[in-house]
């Protein structure tokens, strides 16, 4: 049995909670309180340290899912979480004028703490934002030479989860196949 831990970035309001919720069909350890930012007003509940998962794979694997706070007073977390991680979805609100900009930001992170750690994005709310550029999304998950996956997902649906889980473990298995024959 391998154990794969899986780090969920992004903004608050991306669907991480959500995403990590639908993918364990609702066992979830949360860290969620009432929600005093402004700037995420419309949400009642916020996660202040992390959300947790811990999933059983038909092949006898087990995936460890970990929700990351969104607010940047927490971005302290993120390096902790990151540590041993053996991937990380990022995950972006499609709705959010400014996802690119936080696209970047979060790229910076990985490459800061887990630059050799396979990734993939996910984009949310897409179906509320049809004029949403994925090239462009794209073209900017590629900068500095490293091609990441980006997926569109609904985040409260646990087959679209699985999906983004799969592309994700493609990812982990290529970069184990490098690794070996390098």
């Amino acid at each position: 049995m391998r154990e794969h831990k899986i780090v969920v970035l992004g903004a608050m309001g991306s669907g991480k909670s959500t995403l990590v919720r639908a993918i364990a069909a609702g066992a979830v350890v949360d860290t969620d309180v009432h929600n005093s930012d402004r700037a995420g007003a419309d949400k009642a509940s916020t996660t202040v340290a992390m959300d947790y998962a811990d999933i059983d794979l038909p092949n006898g694997d087990r995936l460890r899912l970990y929700g990351t706070p969104g607010q940047q007073r927490f971005d302290f977390l993120w390096p902790i979480l990151l540590q041993g991680a053996s991937g990380v979805v990022l995950l972006l609100d499609a709705t959010d004028p400014a996802a690119a900009t936080a696209l970047g930001a979060y790229l910076d992170v990985l490459q800061q703490h887990a630059a050799q750690v396979p990734a993939v994005v996910g984009l949310t709310r897409l179906d509320l934002a049809p004029a949403w550029e994925l090239d462009t999304c794209a073209l900017q998950a590629s900068r500095g030479g490293r091609i990441l996956p980006v997926v569109p997902v609904d985040a409260r649906d646990r087959e679209e989860g699985l999906r983004l889980m799969d592309v994700l473990m493609s990812e982990m298995e290529a970069c184990e196949l490098v690794a070996t024959h390098a």
